[in-house]
């Protein structure tokens, strides 16, 4: 492989600080942090407090709480699940969600009869419809309200503010997907957002295995989870503080030690640099793209758009475009549905799905002109 386009899926590669904090980790304390009285356990209590701190400052939050988890589909479980529902209550999502949200609010709308309702969404244009989603908050208020920041498919951002001010004036509880922003979108308040998920191997270019989410703490979850958590062990029910009531297990202090070691470098290199550099690639790309016949991409333009985009070629499945970009031109592009049928709906690309770009910080100009070759000899 020469060129990496999935970074929607993972961040690639990592930097280099990030094998180099696990690789020491693993040989000199990766032990099981919290559950002794040593000092090595201690300082394993320290990186995830450090950790914690790190993630939250990324994310512009200086109050709140920092829950870990295996991953951001675990996290929105917990968050989800944990909620209390009633039969008819509404919940109201943006049309584009990941599976991780979409299929735990089937399973609510299947096991619990609550009302699933989609947001007021142009998919031409790619934005939302304000005036009809008060009208929507109007006929039916919002017990909850779930926003994915970005579209992992399109790359659309979602006003979170503007649309949680609407359902705050419900009383809503507001849940935000974060997966493909996280860093590079630290604008909401914690005054309009209770739980916000993040995914470690993502924007936060960390590993596998450490994601989570964070909290203002107004709305208490019930634990989905049970077990030990090194803390209250005379007590057979679950502590009800967080994080240590969302936490349970063993915490994975590897993963937590090359996340931490990710935010150093985050910090350092800029977030907002690193959006930058993805909106000037992803203006490339889509001004190569739109001089092509026969060739359909979404976003139609860069604004208000992370580094994500997808498109399809007229004669090729988006399969068949994925093969060739691999064999012929050592080019590692997503295809398919991207686990978010709702948006390929909207686009009208069921059931093929399409092929996804993802740039990151590590993608450069010139790879963006071999893709954008590569796409118009598929047309030759």
């Amino acid at each position: 492989m020469k060129y990496y386009f999935d970074n929607a899926a993972t961040t690639f590669p990592k930097p280099l600080c990030l094998s180099e904090a696990m690789a020491k980790c693993v040989a000199e304390g990766a032990i099981n942090a919290g559950r002794g009285s040593y000092d090595i356990a201690f300082h394993a209590d320290q990186v995830i407090s450090q950790t914690r701190d790190a993630v939250r400052a990324l994310l512009g939050q200086p109050s709140g709480q920092i829950v870990f988890a295996p991953s951001v589909t675990i996290a929105l479980n917990q968050i989800l699940l944990g909620l209390s529902w009633m039969p008819g209550d509404y919940v109201y999502s943006t049309p584009f969600e990941h599976n991780a949200v979409a299929r735990v609010l089937q399973h609510l709308q299947q096991e619990r009869k609550v009302q699933w309702e989609m947001l007021s969404f142009d998919s031409k244009s790619l934005t939302f419809d304000l005036d009809k989603i008060k009208q929507q908050f109007f006929l039916h208020p919002p017990k909850v309200l779930v926003l994915s920041h970005a579209s992992n498919v399109f790359g659309a951002i979602t006003p979170v503010e503007e649309i949680a001010k609407l359902a705050r004036e419900n009383g809503a509880t507001v849940v935000v997907d974060g997966a493909q922003a996280g860093p590079l979108l630290p604008n909401w308040s914690p005054r309009s957002v209770d739980f916000y998920a993040f995914s470690g191997h993502k924007t936060f270019y960390g590993p596998f295995g450490i994601a989570g989410f964070w909290t203002n703490g107004r709305v208490r979850l019930s634990p989905i989870l049970f077990g030990g958590t090194g803390s209250h062990s005379d007590n057979l029910d679950m502590p009800r503080d967080y994080p240590v009531s969302m936490e349970v297990g063993s915490p994975n202090i590897i993963a937590i030690a090359g996340l931490k070691a990710a935010c150093e470098w985050l910090s350092v290199t800029g977030p907002e640099r690193i959006l930058q550099h993805e909106r000037d690639l992803l203006t490339q790309l889509l001004s190569g793209i739109s001089r092509m016949r026969g060739v359909r991409c979404w976003p139609a333009k860069t604004e208000n758009a992370v580094g994500i985009a997808s498109f399809v070629v007229d004669g090729y499945t988006p399969q068949e475009v994925g093969m060739i970009f691999d064999q012929q031109f050592g080019m590692a592009v997503r295809t398919g549905l991207h686990c978010a049928p709702m948006a390929h709906r909207l686009l009208g690309t069921l059931p093929t799905g399409s092929v996804r770009v993802g740039l990151g910080w590590f993608n450069s100009s010139n790879e963006v002109d071999e893709l954008i070759m590569a796409i118009e000899r598929l047309g030759e």
